[in-house]
């Protein structure tokens, strides 16, 4: 098979990126759209929340482990670490604890509502951002959104994940007490990998915002974004 040269490689990253960026975002806007309509329609009962989104919730999440891959590889310029902390926890808290756990308490909570309306307005931002960026397409609204957001976001969704795990832990107990103990083992390291990646969005503002409640006049989207393509690739 003839090799493909460096350019052509290039495209092909950044159309692979553009559909799994635009792909998260549709997945994401999805479940944010059920999530609203089944309060509208319900309002507090949310006994019915989990059947109409975990599915999709799973599916689209998981599906955010490939960019611990595309992080590995230097597909994108994110650090493999930070991208690793912020996907490993929702991956516990999607198969290990709402996937097992059908229970009220669990799949029903407030906790679960608050994770979920925290995680898919994040991601329905961060994913068209970056899907636009990769076309050249700047969005001064996107932009500030992506790097603002977080200042409530983060801890909305930070106690709704540990809300949900902790309304868990009975359940846990109950299959073994080691999963218990596995579960508030990630409780208690939540504080510092909380400080880690707050901190990091802070300084990644101040770099891109520059500290003030606009974007720098020039800076371009797809210049800085950390979930764009590394230039050495394209």
């Amino acid at each position: 098979m003839a090799k493909v040269n460096k350019k052509g490689d290039g495209r092909i990253l950044k159309a692979y990126m553009v559909a799994y960026n635009a792909a998260s975002f549709v997945g994401w806007a999805f479940v944010l759209a059920k999530t609203a309509m089944y309060v509208a329609n319900n309002g507090t009962k949310l006994d019915g929340l989990f059947a109409e989104i975990g599915c999709p919730l799973i599916y689209v999440q998981t599906g955010a482990a490939l960019e611990i891959l595309h992080a590995l590889v230097g597909i994108v310029r994110s650090s493999p670490l930070t991208v690793l902390l912020q996907v490993y926890s929702r991956l516990l808290l999607v198969w290990g604890t709402l996937y097992p756990f059908d229970y009220p308490e669990v799949r029903a909570s407030y906790g679960f509502l608050l994770m979920v309306f925290a995680w898919s307005i994040t991601e329905c931002v961060r994913y068209s951002h970056y899907a636009l960026s990769l076309l050249n397409i700047e969005s001064p609204v996107l932009l500030y959104l992506r790097y603002t957001l977080f200042y409530v976001l983060y801890p909305a969704g930070v106690s709704g994940e540990l809300l949900t795990m902790w309304a868990a832990l009975p359940y846990a107990h109950a299959i073994r007490p080691s999963f218990k103990g596995f579960l508030i083992l990630n409780m208690i390291n939540y504080p510092p990998v909380l400080f880690k990646l707050y901190t990091h969005m802070i300084r990644q503002r101040r770099k891109i915002l520059g500290g003030d409640s606009k974007p720098k006049a020039g800076t371009s989207a797809n210049a800085v974004a950390s979930g764009t393509p590394s230039k050495k690739k394209l």
